[in-house]
């Protein structure tokens, strides 16, 4: 009986050892992920590329100055062909109204107005309405008898930090965390690529619905009719016979 007694408490140390050293080893793998956390914790893993390099957009004016002589009386090639060009940037990334700015108390002022005049046609051929146009005078000197009617709107340009800092020592990193080089060429790409840096800001405003197809399909459904655009023969699911 006594031997019983004996073996029965000889097991439960032992079971108490067993639960103990698994207790401690659970402790000693706890503390080390933890001390791990400390080093790369959820703070540390959203602080990505976008905050080390982060891309800064800024505004910009866009310029083109057209000299006027008081005997200008039209547009020559080179000057229709630099507005099409201003034109086309405008409508790729310009923001707000495209300003035509005319010069006023110069010698050539009557001639500039008549330089406005051309310059708003040609761009009414480059595809601007008019809600996109503005107008305005500057002061020009008296003496000036070429002032220049200029043209200008707003665009935004994007830039991140500099890349080449290798200040960190590659061979010792014992937390693992990011160089202060990692992720620059990457962000610099971007901003250098976007085509146009507003969008980094915010999204653009939504088109206009097509107000004629919208209230032919609301029409037709009214009616019962099909609503789909009708199937052309151009179109087709049959697979190319080109490699048989």
């Amino acid at each position: 009986m006594a031997l019983c007694k004996a073996r029965s408490v000889l097991w439960w140390i032992e079971g108490v050892e067993k639960l103990m050293s698994r207790l401690i080893l659970t402790l000693l793998v706890s503390f080390g992920l933890s001390a791990c956390g400390a080093f790369n914790g959820r703070e540390d893993a959203l602080f990505d590329a976008r905050y080390q390099h982060p891309i800064s957009v800024d505004p910009q004016v866009v310029t083109l100055q057209m000299d006027v002589p008081k005997d200008k009386v039209a547009l020559s090639l080179a000057d229709k062909a630099a507005i099409d060009a201003f034109a086309r940037s405008y409508k790729s990334r310009g923001h707000g109204t495209l300003t035509i700015a005319a010069p006023s108390g110069s010698p050539n002022e009557a001639a500039a107005v008549s330089i406005v005049a051309e310059t708003r046609a040609a761009l009414a051929d480059a595809g601007l309405n008019g809600s996109e146009v503005g107008y305005a005078a500057y002061r020009a000197s008296s003496a000036n008898s070429s002032a220049p009617v200029i043209l200008t709107y707003r665009r935004y340009v994007a830039s991140a930090s500099p890349c080449g800092n290798w200040s960190k020592d590659y061979a010792f990193a014992p937390n693992n965390a990011r160089t202060p080089n990692f992720g620059c060429a990457t962000q610099n790409n971007l901003a250098a690529i976007v085509a146009d840096p507003a969008d980094l800001i915010g999204p653009r405003e939504w088109d206009p619905a097509y107000a004629p197809r919208r209230d032919e399909v609301v029409e037709k459904y009214r009616t019962g009719e099909v609503t789909e655009a009708a199937e052309s023969g151009n179109s087709s699911g049959s697979v190319s016979e080109v490699a048989e």
